[in-house]
């Protein structure tokens, strides 16, 4: 990471409330909580140097590499697919995504300075790139994504809890084609109930109406927490109804 700001350390219960990272500029230091994604973002490579680096985060490349089966499983050709990165962040997903060969990627994400820094450090890997929210869309929203005649979707550690909750996936999973490829990947926890930004249910109901026929789903190690402790998502592959 080549910035004036390095990280000092990395901190957690019970010395702190929640996961932070304190960050030092000159004789400065901030504690940063780890998903102010607006500070996080604004410093290039600082998100990639203590998520991909530090925690040793692989969502990414598990939720790439999910699509990138589910791509074959299809016999579809990547290179004539538009793909959704929903919670699309800085860009790093869709940069896995386009190294498989798919044709475009469009990225959202409800977060200004997510779609800055995705510009700003992958500026080549996104065909457009939408701030809005799929919960509650903005007039025009589906609308301009409809435009791009999505072939298929991509989220890795954009769901549940604090982030999108089910409405945002499955007007999401509304977009893209029949029998497109879907891969997205979720804490095992809100696999597990409905409530506090659960997905039991919505998945659960996704799978048995046919709007997704699941190809696989795995359990996987996420990262670590800032104080060392594993966590645990799952990887779901699918396809939207035939």
């Amino acid at each position: 990471m080549n910035s004036p700001v390095t990280v000092v350390r990395l901190v957690g219960p019970p010395e702190a409330d929640d996961e932070y990272v304190v960050l030092r500029e000159g004789a400065d230091e901030e504690a940063v909580h780890l998903h102010d994604y607006t500070r996080v973002y604004g410093v290039p490579g600082l998100y990639e140097h203590v998520v991909q680096e530090l925690l040793g985060c692989r969502s990414p490349q598990v939720a790439a590499q999910g699509l990138g089966r589910a791509l074959e499983e299809l016999s579809l050709d990547p290179a004539r697919l538009t793909v959704l990165d929903l919670g699309a962040g800085n860009g790093l997903v869709g940069q896995l995504v386009r190294e498989l060969g798919v044709g475009a990627v469009v990225g959202l994400d409800a977060l200004p300075a997510a779609r800055r820094a995705a510009l700003r450090d992958r500026p080549d890997v996104y065909r457009d790139y939408l701030v809005g929210d799929l919960a509650n869309p903005a007039p025009g929203l589906l609308e301009r994504l409809r435009e791009h005649n999505l072939g298929g979707l991509v989220s890795a550690g954009a769901l549940g809890g604090t982030h999108a909750p089910p409405i945002a996936l499955e007007r999401a999973l509304e977009l893209p084609a029949p029998g497109a490829p879907v891969a997205f990947t979720i804490h095992e926890q809100f696999l597990q109930t409905d409530a506090d930004g659960g997905f039991c249910s919505a998945v659960a109901e996704l799978m048995s109406s046919g709007r997704l026929e699941q190809i696989e789903r795995s359990r996987f190690h996420h990262r670590v927490t800032t104080t060392g402790e594993p966590i645990h998502y799952e990887l779901l592959v699918a396809a939207t109804a035939r």
